[in-house]
């Protein structure tokens, strides 16, 4: 029998990501006013795990959020703790070393630049305690940021089923995007928003910035949740807008066809931009639908920039090895599974054996309890999260798409570094660097490869490099489409 002590060298994974203690440690150490620092993870109830900081400081007004700021300016967010505690000295153990199982938990009492403002509703109340159990922390004003306090998408499904359950509310996760204070998400309850308002196609991700939007379409699952750490990499100055599939409420039905999806996106982002040029982008089954758009919207002559994330060119059904319109409801499940477990870097221990015995609303309970079991969701979550989730994802892989015409509009292909390696072997369009878009295409496809997996190059710190070319790209796309405007304005 072998026993696991853990490991010796300060090695931690959050999050799917590797982090070693020391070198935040080491950062953390070269800020002129901290004498000593000691960084180690904690778990909440749900198993999740945090990086809390400790800091000796040689100045007696330094701020957790001077901190902060200084770690944010030198490493990678997901290396950020999310809780900082100043002390005047480390614990240390008989022999003089640091004594980490002495430092005293985080109060939670955060440093902050705005001031504090506690809640002053019912509704307030109730959703601050939501948060500080969900961020480990004591304290929270109405005015705090829930990305600012180190909240991220998987914490964001947690959040809106808490949410759900104390004011019977079902909630898009795209909520927090416009509602990511408690004053603002408290305005938005009170509200009591009309259903189909909440559930739009349109999700405004960031709407500051003098440059031309971006639109981008969702992938495997319709859910524009992901697509935080991207618009927040592309910066300030860029209008970020994601676009979600219809039928994630687990209640409307999921449209069946590339075309009335696109069709139904182009007139979403017709409500805040009437006319183009359009910048337009997808990840994964998202690039399908956003190469549909352009098509579309082409006639009118009204695209800028089509950019693909990671994904092939469309097939025919009879040219693929696997034909996924084939695939039971427990083969589509464990697919999802699969990419769940990649988000939220958890086993959820689902096998085709195990469900395929099952009923349709069976199968979708068992995948929810899974969830559940790993501390994903929380219990009693409403079960409509989850089906709307799964029909979705089911509903996109059974599409059969074949354009009708080749693409007038530049093509830029986003690839992955890291392609599975049977993915690879199952198709000639693997080996074609393109992935087949330069027969849909009047001109050459440009093509870039950033780090990561299918599913990684869309979070930090992969998704930085992303953003750093992609905002390149649409830069060269923009000075491109004005300099054709101002030609044909000067011929006219």
């Amino acid at each position: 029998n072998i026993e696991f002590l853990g490991r010796i060298d300060h090695q931690v994974k959050i999050r799917g990501f590797r982090i070693e203690l020391g070198e935040i440690e080491a950062v953390l150490s070269s800020h002129p006013h901290v004498r000593q620092a000691v960084v180690i993870a904690t778990e909440d109830t749900a198993q999740t795990k945090r990086l809390v900081a400790y800091a000796v400081s040689e100045k007696e007004n330094l701020s957790s959020q001077q901190l902060r700021e200084f770690l944010q300016q030198q490493l990678p967010a997901y290396m950020v703790p999310s809780a900082f505690v100043i002390l005047d000295t480390l614990p240390l153990t008989p022999n003089g070393k640091v004594d980490r199982n002495a430092l005293p938990a985080p109060d939670g009492d955060i440093e902050r630049v705005r001031e504090y403002v506690a809640p002053r509703t019912e509704i307030e109340q109730i959703l601050a305690n939501i948060w500080q159990e969900l961020l480990l922390i004591e304290r929270v004003s109405i005015h705090d940021n829930f990305f600012e306090l180190g909240g991220h998408s998987l914490l964001a499904v947690r959040l809106v089923s808490q949410i759900e359950k104390q004011f019977s509310l079902h909630l898009p996760l795209a909520t927090l995007f416009q509602s990511s204070t408690i004053e603002q998400l408290a305005i938005f309850i009170s509200a009591d928003p009309a259903t189909g308002k909440l559930w739009s196609p349109l999700v405004p991700i960031q709407l500051k910035g003098s440059l031309p939007p971006f639109f981008c379409v969702a992938g495997g699952g319709g859910n524009v949740m992901y697509f935080h750490e991207l618009a927040q990499c592309l910066g300030k100055d860029r209008p970020f807008y994601g676009l979600q599939a219809q039928g994630l409420d687990g209640e409307t039905q999921p449209l069946e066809s590339v075309e009335e999806i696109a069709s139904q996106y182009i007139k979403a982002i017709e409500t805040v931009q009437q006319v183009g040029p359009y910048f337009l982008g997808g990840h994964s089954f998202g690039g399908k639908v956003a190469f549909e758009m352009a098509q579309q919207l082409q006639r009118k002559g009204q695209v800028a920039y089509l950019t693909i994330l990671d994904t092939t060119a469309p097939v025919s059904q009879l040219d693929r090895l696997d034909d996924p319109s084939n695939r039971d409801h427990a083969e589509s499940i464990c697919d999802a599974a699969v990419i769940v477990e990649e988000l939220i870097g958890k086993n959820l221990s689902i096998s085709y054996e195990d469900i395929t015995a099952l009923t349709l609303d069976e199968q979708v309970s068992y995948f929810k309890q899974r969830l559940e079991m790993v501390g994903f969701l929380p219990p009693q979550t409403d079960i409509k999260l989850v089906r709307g989730f799964l029909q979705v994802f089911r509903v996109q892989g059974q599409i059969n798409y074949a354009p009708l015409d080749t693409s007038t509009v530049p093509i830029t292909l986003f690839r992955a570094q890291e392609t599975d390696s049977q993915q690879e072997n199952s198709s000639d369009l693997f080996q074609d660097l393109a992935w087949g878009w330069n027969q849909f295409s009047d001109r050459e496809v440009e093509i870039y490869t950033v780090p990561g997996s299918h599913i990684s190059m869309m979070t930090k710190p992969h998704v930085q490099v992303l953003a750093q070319q992609l905002q390149k790209s649409l830069n060269k796309a923009q000075k491109h489409q004005l300099e054709t405007s101002n030609a044909q304005t000067t011929e006219k």
